[in-house]
């Protein structure tokens, strides 16, 4: 079973910093998962929100802002607003980080609330480190994943499932149109039957977000391929 680094080691660090994928690193994660958007310049950053103020010192969209503006904002928790790792990097720089190591990672395109285009961006980085054997997109947004198809069908994707009126049963139906790597899906959708059903389909199943054994536990007897946590260090106990 696959052990992501939800966001890196983002049970003790800042989220999506670079801080926290070093740390992860240090824990001997396998996989990391991470979230990307694009600036106002076209530069593809790594952070979960649209706006920056969850965490940065600063208010304001992604797409507002260039690289530049948003090196500027520091990190908003008070223990790590002074370290230069925890500011807002490039999917360039973590995978310059990763590149020559054992790592498989995912990459998540925040494009279900704004939808920035940035799949040409996205794969023409990946391809420019030679990454396409190491990567698995994923997203939200499943006409995003159809565009980056288009553009290159030789990569790993994933459509993600949650909250949004999916549910395991509706899910298990569909599973047999999807022509994809996995399903990256809520822990509240995990049953024993979908992921049986999506294996007979060759599709895998990573489940999120998972910080307790005894859920990991029993993510591992319904044979999930791979679980998503923001404690690696936890998670890789078992």
């Amino acid at each position: 079973m696959i052990i992501f680094a939800h966001r890196g080691y983002s049970f003790k660090y800042p989220e999506n910093t670079m801080l926290a994928f070093e740390k992860s690193l240090e824990k001997d994660a396998k996989a990391i998962e991470l979230d990307i958007h694009k600036t106002k310049d076209d530069k593809i950053v790594v952070i979960h929100d649209e706006d920056i103020e969850r965490t940065l010192e600063g208010k304001g969209l992604i797409k507002d802002y260039t690289l530049e503006e948003l090196r500027k904002f520091k990190c908003k928790t008070i223990k790590f607003r002074d370290n230069d790792l925890c500011k807002i990097p490039t999917l360039e720089e973590v995978i310059n980080l990763i590149k020559d190591k054992d790592i498989f990672l995912n990459i998540e395109a925040k494009t279900d609330v704004i939808d920035y285009k940035l799949e040409q961006d996205t794969l023409d980085i990946i391809n420019k480190y030679g990454m396409k054997d190491k990567v698995l997109i994923s997203s939200f947004n499943h006409e995003s994943i159809k565009r980056f198809k288009e553009l290159k069908n030789d990569i790993k994707y994933a459509n993600l499932y949650g909250d949004k009126g999916t549910n395991s049963k509706d899910l298990t139906k569909k599973i047999k149109e999807l022509e994809l790597y996995s399903i990256n899906i809520d822990v509240e959708l995990a049953t024993k039957e979908l992921v049986q059903h999506a294996h007979d389909n060759n599709i895998k199943v990573f489940v999120y977000t998972v910080n307790s054994l005894e859920l990991a536990e029993k993510l591992i007897e319904y044979g999930v391929d791979g679980i998503f946590t923001d404690c690696i260090e936890l998670m890789k106990s078992i």
